[in-house]
């Protein structure tokens, strides 16, 4: 079971074995090169921001820096070693420090090499792991910033990164993505429990953003699909005499013409119009062909049809023109 930190706090700076805590408590150890995220990792995983400081520039941690988890027991962060532009004083200082601390630490249970991912270890690197490996300590190796590559890069570092650790058991970590949480956890409490890795044991990991772009690439289940049944000839026979019963039916012509258009797309009926009678009209040319005409017939036919339609009441009576 994973563990559960439920509380975290800055517990002892020592600069000496002198001032190790004085209680029994369990004690993990992170060693790494200077500026490779060790503050960072140890707010990732508790939660807190500022609980470490943490530095853009390398070499600001000269002190061995303890921190108490869940009061069960210590991630301690040692100072980071290969910083170039510390004076040999301050180098050799750190360094007897760190011999003291690991001489004089009787609840050491571990130790974790922290490693960026982004770059190939160090001659330093490789002189700490082969150095931790002869105390016979319980480690492994944590590969931060493992964000800032792809998962094709990042399980192309780790197998480089893995050749040059002899095979030692690492995982991926991310403080601004918190990938890798759990796995660091999980072994922080096998380190605790005396429980030794395996060599190779950490090829089996994938990288973190990796398991999840398999996951989305893989298909969901879908239940499969019904197949169908053939019928048998009997059925259908029968099926084709309903259907040629069912086009005879259509085809009779008593039948109703279900090809035409459905009452939707019918144009609407057009309302009959009443027609104006073409009696102005042909009055109307008639007087216009009088009038361009001219003659005397023209005259006459207009006179006798005004007399016929004051007969039928068609027209008002009017009196004849007067001859003068």
């Amino acid at each position: 079971m994973t563990i559960k930190i439920t509380s975290a706090t800055f517990s002892a700076c020592i600069t000496s074995s002198s001032a190790l805590p004085a209680d029994e408590l369990p004690v993990v150890a992170l060693v790494g090169r200077s500026n490779v995220g060790k503050s960072s990792l140890i707010n990732a995983i508790t939660g807190r921001k500022e609980l470490a400081r943490t530095s853009s520039l390398p070499g600001k941690t000269l002190t061995i820096n303890f921190y108490c988890i869940n009061e069960a027991f210590y991630i301690v962060d040692l100072p980071g070693y290969g910083y170039a532009k510390a004076s040999k004083v301050t180098r050799a200082r750190i360094q007897s420090m760190m011999n003291e601390f690991f001489a004089e630490c009787k609840n050491l249970k571990g130790v974790v090499q922290v490693l960026d991912i982004r770059h190939k270890p160090s001659p330093l690197d490789i002189q700490m792991h082969d150095w931790v490996r002869d105390q016979k300590f319980n480690h492994f190796a944590v590969l931060t910033k493992a964000d800032k590559l792809s998962n094709q890069q990042a399980l192309k570092m780790r197998t480089s990164i893995t050749r040059d650790i002899k095979g030692t058991y690492s995982i991926f970590f991310s403080a601004k993505t918190f990938n890798g949480k759990d796995d660091f956890l999980d072994a922080i409490e096998k380190v605790i429990a005396g429980l030794e890795f395996k060599a190779g044991e950490g090829r089996q990991r994938k990288h973190p953003r990796g398991d999840e772009r398999q996951n989305d690439r893989q298909p969901k289940n879908r239940p499969p699909r019904p197949q169908r049944q053939e019928r048998p000839a009997q059925e259908k026979g029968q099926g084709s005499q309903r259907a040629d019963k069912s086009d005879s039916a259509n085809t009779s012509p008593d039948a109703p013409n279900t090809e035409s258009q459905p009452p939707a797309a019918r144009p609407a009926p057009r309302r009959p119009q009443s027609q104006p009678s073409q009696q102005p009209r042909q009055n109307q040319g008639d007087n216009q062909s009088g009038n361009q005409s001219g003659s005397n017939t023209g005259g006459n036919n207009n006179r006798r049809r005004r007399w016929k339609n004051r007969k039928t009441g068609s027209e008002p009576r009017q009196d004849p023109p007067k001859n003068d």
